[in-house]
């Protein structure tokens, strides 16, 4: 798969257009391989059967390995996340069958073609195509046609979509207050909890150890992860390219990834592709370095600080497929080859119980800062309430609480501890609101809005207008959600077996 994802930010943005709003639901639906009935649910009064889910699922792994670069995501949830893009694509075709909608074939013909990853020049290719097709489809097992009928899914389940919320609309009063509040000046104080404050008061007892152990002592994250070595080359930009003005460093950037995607390609087209690797590399003068062992977790320490990035794009490769596409880094572009796998192993049991009864004992400093940050803030308020002064009630229960005077949450410090969280909880308050206890990373906040002054940037039509439409996706999606929760509720509609009370369960 070369020269095919040159271009994916569009295709991305296409994508998330037509399933960003299915990553949805407040239920799971089990893993095909535990499915062994005919039919698994029921959709409008319809039954579902397996393999209209299997399709479904097919579809949705298609559209998640395109969002995450060319392969699914390892992260605990992929699986979960997966069935609910399946069940709520199921959920929208049925609604596009009962409204009769039609998508012409001429129509999903132009969505094909107008993929910014298919065109070259300016224009659709065939060549891109078939390749696509060949190579990244085929090693999913998914043949051109089934492709095709994704298409004009999504095209359906996008009618749907916009037709439901197309009288969604966003009041003027809206815009004005979040422009304020995201832009207007904010004092206020944080009040934070941590966990390591409670650890010394944890005592993990051996029988909570032991259940520790029977429910996830097989956890894979407990074993010593697979580590990887590998081998690349790199084509860069020399000490002058790199001064050049933009315009020309750009044009030599797109030389460097062409010759790279050449070497990549003709790399694709050989047997021994590991023996090929070193030997192109060889002819072409081009040097070798070799990295390794590393994981995924510990990534290899690049003077670069690209470390990360290599790292991942190492765990993508495999025996079959060892070489990889062209990888950026901060000097120009990388291919590289996979030389050597060493599996994931089992830790000692020492070891694993050692593990097991931190992970434990920080969980529970965790659940203590959460159970006193809630008693903390239900406090806080019925002070507030009878009128008591916030600064007062900090000092009268010894509280460390820090102040920001001049806060702008659409502009955050990157410096600032919990940033993005301290923007996200106070744009949502008026002068003289104390914050829900909050969970940050290591502990949770509290914030107390103590004023907020008007936006100091010029008046921007264009900024209104950003937001605006900010807010209407943002109700557009509400609103999605809840339609897909009511369906669900509906006579004729039924959860798989053993989901059907999770709807009504309390997060």
């Amino acid at each position: 798969m070369l020269k095919l994802f040159r271009s994916h930010s569009g295709f991305l943005v296409l994508i998330l257009g037509i399933i960003g709003l299915s990553f949805l639901l407040f239920y799971n639906v089990p893993a095909l391989s535990r499915l062994r009935s005919g039919s698994l649910g029921k959709i409008a009064g319809e039954k579902v059967s397996l393999e209209s889910f299997r399709l479904s699922r097919q579809a949705a792994e298609f559209e998640m390995a395109l969002f995450s670069g060319g392969r699914l995501p390892r992260q605990v949830g992929a699986d979960r996340l997966l069935n609910e893009i399946a069940w709520g694509r199921l959920i929208f075709l049925a609604e596009a069958k009962r409204l009769d909608c039609v998508v012409p074939d001429d129509l999903v013909v132009r969505a094909i073609e107008a993929l910014p990853f298919l065109q070259k020049e300016g224009k659709y290719s065939e060549e891109l195509y078939n390749q696509f097709v060949n190579q990244f489809l085929g090693a999913r097992g998914i043949k051109g046609e089934r492709f095709v009928e994704i298409v004009r899914e999504n095209l359906l389940i996008d009618q749907v979509k916009l037709s439901l919320v197309a009288p969604i609309q966003v009041g003027p009063g809206e815009v004005e207050r979040v422009y304020r509040s995201d832009f207007g000046p904010a004092k206020l104080s944080v009040v934070r909890l941590a966990a390591e404050q409670f650890l010394p008061s944890i005592t993990v007892t051996p029988e909570q150890l032991e259940e520790e152990l029977r429910r996830h002592g097989s956890d894979p994250s407990l074993r010593v992860p697979e580590q990887r070595k590998i081998a690349f080359v790199e084509f860069a930009l020399s000490p002058e390219q790199r001064k050049l003005p933009d315009k020309e460093k750009k044009e030599a950037e797109e030389k460097l990834l062409q010759r790279a995607e050449d070497f990549a390609a003709a790399l694709s087209r050989e047997e021994g592709k590991k023996g090929a690797f070193f030997q192109k590399a060889q002819e072409q003068g081009l040097t070798i370095r070799e990295i390794g062992l590393f994981s995924e977790e510990k990534p290899p320490d690049l003077p670069e600080g690209d470390g990360p990035g290599l790292a991942e794009a190492a765990f993508a490769l495999s025996e079959d497929n060892p070489v990889s596409e062209p990888v950026r880094g901060a000097a120009g572009f990388r291919v590289m080859v996979l030389t050597e796998v060493e599996p994931s192993q089992a830790r000692p049991q020492a070891e694993v119980r050692e593990i097991l009864r931190q992970k434990l004992t920080e969980r529970l400093a965790l659940e203590k800062v959460f159970q006193e940050g809630k008693e903390l803030t239900t406090s806080l308020r019925k002070d507030l309430a009878g009128g008591k002064r916030f600064g007062d009630l900090v000092r009268e229960k010894r509280l460390a609480a820090e102040t920001l005077v001049h806060f702008v949450p659409a502009e955050p410090s990157k410096e600032l501890r919990d940033g993005a969280e301290i923007a996200l909880v106070s744009h949502l308050l008026d002068p003289g609101d104390l914050s829900p206890f909050t969970p940050v990373p290591g502990g949770g906040i509290l914030v107390y809005l103590e004023a907020r002054d008007a936006p100091a940037v010029p008046e921007s039509k264009e900024l209104r207008r950003q937001i605006e439409e900010g807010l209407r996706e943002s109700h557009q999606q509400e609103f999605l959600e809840e339609w897909l929760t009511e369906q669900n509720r509906k006579p004729g509609y039924q959860l798989p077996k053993g989901l059907a009370s999770m709807g009504q369960e309390e997060p």
